[in-house]
C-alpha cells in the first residue's frame, strides 16, 4: 500500500470523485485541487461534501484570469475568423494541466490523477497513453499535447472501467455524486447557444455577418460566421428545396458557401500544423488518424513539408475536415500525438 502524496483534479462530478475514491483505496494520501474557472461562481456544493465524506483537503486554485485569457479569448478569435477550434483539447495543454502541476508544487505534490477515461503505461522509460477500456467515453483524443514530463506526474484510475462500473462503483461508496447526470456541454457553453455565439459575447469580439451562396446567387444572409461550421446542416434557415450544407466560409467578405451535394464536402488530404508526437518522435508503423472527437479512425500517411506543416493522406476520404480542429493520430490503441488542422 503506497503512502505517496498526491493530488485529484474534483470537480465534483462522479469521475473525479470515484478517481480520488479509488486513490484513497490503493492507499494514496489525497489532497483535492478544485481550479477555479470563474472566479466569483460558488464552487459545487456536492464537491465539499465529496471531500467531507472521503476526509481529505480541498485546495481550491483560481486560474480565472487565465482561462479567459487562454481558452476563452483564443477560441473566440479562432471562431471569428471562420473556423472551429477545439477549445478542450487546448485547455488541457495551456491550462488544465499546467494549473494543476502548479497547485500541486505549491502543496509539495508531484503526481496529479485525473479523472479522465485513458489508460496510462511506461516502457523504456517512455510513457504512453492508450484509448480507455469504454471507448465511448475515451478521451486520449484531448490528451494528444501531454508531454512526456506531464505523464510522468499524471494518473488515470478509470482508465481500465466503463461508466456505468464506475457509477456502481459511487453508489456503492455512497458518494452524493452518484446519480449525477453526465455534462455533454463545453464547460462554458450557455444551454441552448451555441459555442461561437457564447464566446464571442464573453470576449467581446465583433460580429462578421455576410450571404449564404448557393450555386452562385445571394439565397439568404446570416448573423456571424462564428455561428456556424464547414458540414453544418442545422439552424441555416435557408429554404432550397433541398438540404444544404456548409461548404466554406470566407473570414473576408462573410459569405457562406452552401452545397446540395454532400460528395463536395469530401477530403482525401489536409495539412496540419504544431503537431507533437507524445513520445517525442513520430513512431514507427502504420498510423491512424481521427479528424473530430467522435469520428472513427482512418489510416492515414504524412509528409513533412518545408514550412514545418504536414500533409496528411487519408485511406478514404473524410467528411467536413475542418480547419481549427484537432487531428489525433494513432498507433492501434496508442495515441501517438496530434495537431491543428490548417488547411483542405
Amino acid at each position: 500500500m503506497s503512502k505517496e502524496n498526491i493530488a485529484v483534479a474534483m470537480s465534483g462530478g462522479v469521475d473525479s470523485t470515484v478517481a480520488a475514491y479509488l486513490a484513497l483505496q490503493s492507499g494514496y494520501r489525497v489532497t483535492a485541487i478544485h481550479l477555479k474557472m470563474e472566479s466569483d461562481a460558488p464552487a459545487d456544493p456536492e464537491l465539499f461534501q465529496s471531500c467531507d465524506m472521503l476526509g481529505i483537503r480541498l485546495i481550491e486554485h483560481d486560474c480565472a484570469a487565465e482561462f479567459y485569457g487562454r481558452v476563452l479569448y483564443d477560441s473566440a478569435l479562432e471562431y471569428a475568423s471562420g473556423r472551429t477550434p477545439n477549445p478542450c483539447c487546448n485547455c488541457n495543454k495551456v491550462l488544465k494541466f499546467a494549473e494543476l502541476f502548479r497547485a500541486a508544487d505549491l502543496a509539495g505534490i508531484r503526481r496529479v490523477f485525473t479523472g479522465h477515461y485513458v489508460r496510462l503505461s511506461c516502457e523504456n522509460n517512455i510513457y504512453r497513453l492508450t484509448k480507455g477500456v469504454d471507448l465511448s467515453k475515451d478521451q486520449s483524443y484531448f490528451l494528444y499535447r501531454l508531454t512526456q514530463q506531464e505523464l510522468s506526474r499524471s494518473g488515470f484510475p478509470l482508465g481500465n472501467l466503463t461508466k456505468s462500473e464506475v457509477r456502481r462503483i459511487a453508489v456503492q461508496a455512497g458518494l452524493p455524486c452518484a446519480v449525477r447526470k453526465d455534462s455533454q456541454d463545453a464547460c462554458f457553453q450557455i444551454p441552448g447557444e451555441c459555442c461561437g455565439e457564447t464566446l464571442r459575447r464573453r470576449c467581446d469580439l465583433p460580429v462578421k455577418e455576410g450571404r449564404f451562396i448557393y450555386r452562385g446567387k445571394v439565397v439568404g444572409h446570416h448573423q456571424g460566421i462564428h455561428r456556424y461550421t464547414l458540414g453544418q446542416r442545422q439552424g441555416l434557415n435557408v429554404a432550397l428545396g433541398v438540404p444544404a450544407y456548409i461548404k466554406s466560409i470566407c473570414a473576408v467578405n462573410g459569405d457562406i458557401e452552401l452545397t446540395a451535394c454532400q460528395d463536395e464536402l469530401l477530403s482525401g488530404s489536409f495539412s496540419v500544423k504544431d503537431i507533437s508526437w507524445q513520445s517525442g518522435r513520430m513512431p514507427d508503423g502504420d498510423l491512424t488518424v481521427r479528424v473530430r472527437y467522435r469520428s472513427p479512425g482512418v489510416g492515414c500517411h504524412l509528409e513533412k513539408l518545408s514550412d514545418g506543416m504536414w500533409r496528411v493522406y487519408t485511406a478514404e476520404p473524410q467528411r467536413a475536415v475542418t480547419p481549427g480542429q484537432a487531428a489525433v493520430f494513432y498507433c492501434g490503441d496508442i495515441l501517438a500525438g496530434g495537431g491543428v488542422i490548417e488547411s483542405v
